[in-house]
């Protein structure tokens, strides 16, 4: 049987899947944050470096397919590709069995499948170079003699690793595992100055980022330093059994039991494959899968933050299944029975996401007057397309009235919704949007502000509420305006239940 045809058959249909969710459900929270790297190309962002923006605009070809299937199409991409770097790396390991068995794991995935595959995030991108590190990464491990070839792979490595960490930093973790290896397994690498000139070439191709944040205060080292920062703070048991049973989720629960009895097998030197081999995939995946729950126990911690550390244990676990012995008589026709369990719960996971998103009556998340929806991380992907048409006869009407002055702008608090609103409601409707207030609420938009134009004395403007992400707007505006007028108020409903309302405020001659 030809498992690089199968392989190949795998990344189509999950490719056509990932189109089809892409396309019928809207952007959510960092999805649209991620649209607006994209407006305004850096070499670095608040909160990320730069490739997820470049990526956007890449595949949206330069703005111009601005819809969300474009916007996703690179994750979609990405994951394709990322795909069948599992098939290659298991090849390398053991046979193509092995890499099929490989490319369903990391299908079935939520992280891999959805998360990284469908939403646009850094570690979609990500995702693609980490596996080309980890491809060199087999081939600079199988043999411990040095040859052109290996210093050769080295260097590609390097490469692969500065580019990776052009997507989300903590990449750098496969040079982690490396010179772990190195030190362990192979000390006369330590004497090649091949070696460091690898390492040269990723900080160069990192340097961009380095400038950036030097030019800007070391913004991005200062907000990701607090988000881990464990000094301050006790044991939060709960924040710590939250990140384990995302992980869980997040890898598939079906996969779970596997995964550890692949990486006990890995231990005990009962896998396939070389034991460099072995010692290279776990040094590659322990480390931060190990870094991220001793953080847990003090800081919240997302669980994707250590999808990429699971690339390694994925090709121990698809050896692993590769031992399983094939009793037919005829061809190898054989796929393990919990894999194919796997695929219906991934399967089943993303038809009920999509469902829900688009059908669920009502409200997942609180159903108070006030806030109503807080909590329901679906609206977050639902009606901001059928808003914006509510909004602009509200906004021709006020012109027309003249209740609010021409040229009125948008403001909103936060990153959140403020990147819903404006991606959605303010640039088609032609208005600036400009988020007041501190950075590590505005995130990006402390940059994206001064390409815009700023606010005057005596402007008007408008705030846009949604009930899930309520503030209390003459409170946090009283200082800045002469006037606040009560807000309209409009109602939106999912499958005839009311889910939402979005207030809208008034805020007249701006006081500067």
């Amino acid at each position: 049987m030809n498992y690089k045809k199968k392989t190949l058959l795998l990344i189509l249909i999950a490719t056509l899947i990932r189109c089809i969710v892409a396309y019928s459900i809207e952007l959510g929270n960092d999805e649209v944050y991620y649209r607006m790297y994209a407006q305004h190309l850096q070499w670095n962002y608040f909160d990320h470096p730069p490739i997820v923006g470049w990526l956007i605009r890449f595949t949206t070809a330069n703005l111009y397919f601005d819809t969300a299937f474009f916007i996703r199409l690179g994750a979609i991409l990405s994951a394709a590709i990322t795909t069948w770097l599992f098939f290659l790396c298991s090849k390398k390991l053991t046979n193509e069995r092995t890499g099929f068995f490989a490319a369903i794991i990391y299908t079935t995935t939520i992280y891999g499948s959805i998360i990284a595959g469908i939403f646009i995030l850094p570690d979609s991108p990500q995702l693609v170079f980490w596996m080309f590190g980890i491809y060199y990464l087999i081939d600079i491990a199988k043999y411990k003699h040095i040859n052109k070839v290996k210093k050769t792979k080295l260097l590609l490595f390097g490469v692969a690793v500065g580019i990776g960490m052009l997507c989300k930093i903590h990449t750098v973790f496969l040079w982690f595992g490396l010179l772990s290896y190195i030190i362990l397994q192979n000390r006369c690498w330590l004497k090649e100055p091949v070696l460091y000139f690898s390492m040269f070439l990723t900080i160069l191709l990192f340097y961009p980022v380095i400038q950036w944040n030097i030019n800007n205060h070391f913004a991005t080292y200062l907000y990701h330093s607090k988000r881990v920062n464990i000094a301050n703070g006790g044991v939060n048991f709960t924040d710590t059994l939250s990140f384990f049973f995302g992980q869980i989720f997040y890898y598939n629960p079906v996969l779970l039991f596997f995964f550890v009895k692949a990486i006990i097998a890995a231990f005990k030197n009962n896998l396939p494959i070389l034991s460099s081999h072995k010692n290279i995939l776990l040094l590659c995946s322990l480390p931060l899968i190990i870094i991220a729950i001793v953080i847990s126990l003090f800081k919240n911690v997302l669980p994707h933050w250590t999808g990429p550390a699971y690339c390694g244990i994925i090709l121990l676990t698809a050896s692993y299944f590769s031992t399983i012995k094939i009793k037919s008589k005829t061809v190898d026709i054989f796929v393990p029975k919990f894999l194919k369990v796997a695929i219906l719960f991934t399967l089943s996971i993303i038809i009920l996401g999509v469902a829900t998103i688009n059908f669920y009556p009502g409200t997942l998340g609180k159903k108070d007057e006030l806030l109503l929806g807080d909590g329901d991380f679906t609206l977050d992907m639902y009606g901001w397309k059928n808003v914006k048409n509510e909004l602009e006869l509200i906004f021709a009407s006020d012109l027309k009235s003249e209740a609010i002055k021409p040229n009125s702008k948008i403001l909103s608090n936060k990153w959140f919704p403020a990147s819903h609103i404006d991606f959605y409601i303010a640039m088609p409707l032609k208005i600036n949007l400009l988020a007041l207030g501190d950075t590590n609420d505005i995130h990006q938009y402390a940059w994206i502000n001064t390409e815009r134009n700023i606010l005057s004395k005596g402007d008007d403007a408008y705030c846009i509420v949604p009930s899930n992400n309520y503030i209390n707007v003459p409170e946090f505006y009283k200082s800045k305006f002469e006037k606040i007028i009560s807000p309209q108020i409009l109602l939106q409903y999912r499958n005839g239940v009311l889910c939402r309302k979005f207030y809208v405020w008034r805020l007249k001659n701006y006081l500067n």
